[in-house]
């Protein structure tokens, strides 16, 4: 199996988080240059999106939650998944809020902040849409643990990209105070890093992040 990823994407970052959790032997590589426009990409992916797990079939699988879930169905052990229902819907909740309520609330300001004139309205109305997420992830975890149960989730590789962009989004808009009444989210950083899985998905994602900020720079002196 093959995994187009790339290292700075939330999105595919989840599926090499589950893969590294549950020691998979899938070839992870990062897709050409034109993937955007590529017909060959096109063909493997309608979407045109990151990731796509490609089978060793050839059948493609896109959409992040989709491959994830599918792994955990094809390689079930060891699982990320709670044995009981009430632990499993616990961790889906967690998931969809983490996805629904903070990611989607919190990517949109990065583009606020970087509009040439920038709409101070909408960046406070966006920040208290990423502040209600927050307070709602925030009472779903406890702070320095695992997303559920102390161990290991599908949660777990949500919430890892999830809080990396939370700190690139305090760099980025030099909010630093962002987390501040929010304390297990803040905490959950030192829990991603600790864990290898999740600690090899953080590295990858802060190397993603410096080759960014280069490229831009570049960009900018040109």
């Amino acid at each position: 199996m093959k995994l187009y990823s790339l290292a700075l994407s939330p999105f595919a970052s989840r599926v090499r988080g589950a893969i590294y959790a549950k020691r998979l032997n899938i070839e992870i590589v990062t897709p050409p240059d034109d993937w955007r426009t590529s017909p060959d990409y096109r063909a493997l992916n309608p979407m045109m999106r990151i990731p796509v797990l490609v089978l060793d079939d050839g059948t493609s699988l896109p959409e992040s939650g989709v491959i994830v879930e599918y792994l955990e169905d094809a390689y079930p052990d060891p699982t990320l998944r709670p044995r009981s229902p009430a632990g499993l819907a616990r961790v889906r909740l967690i998931t969809q809020v983490a996805d629904l309520y903070v990611m989607q609330a919190a990517m949109p300001l990065f583009f606020l902040l970087d509009a040439k004139t920038r709409d101070e309205a909408a960046i406070e109305a966006q920040l208290a849409k990423l502040d209600d997420g927050l307070k709602l992830l925030n009472d779903m975890l406890d702070a320095g643990s695992y997303a559920h149960g102390h161990r290991l989730s599908t949660a777990d590789v949500w919430l890892t990209p999830v809080r990396f962009t939370l700190d690139g989004l305090m760099g980025f808009s030099g909010r630093t105070t962002l987390l501040d009444r929010y304390k297990s989210v803040a905490a959950y950083a030192d829990v991603a890093r600790r864990d290898a899985a999740l600690g090899r998905v953080w590295q990858q994602m802060g190397d993603g992040l410096k080759a960014f900020m280069e490229m831009r720079a570049k960009q900018a002196a040109a």
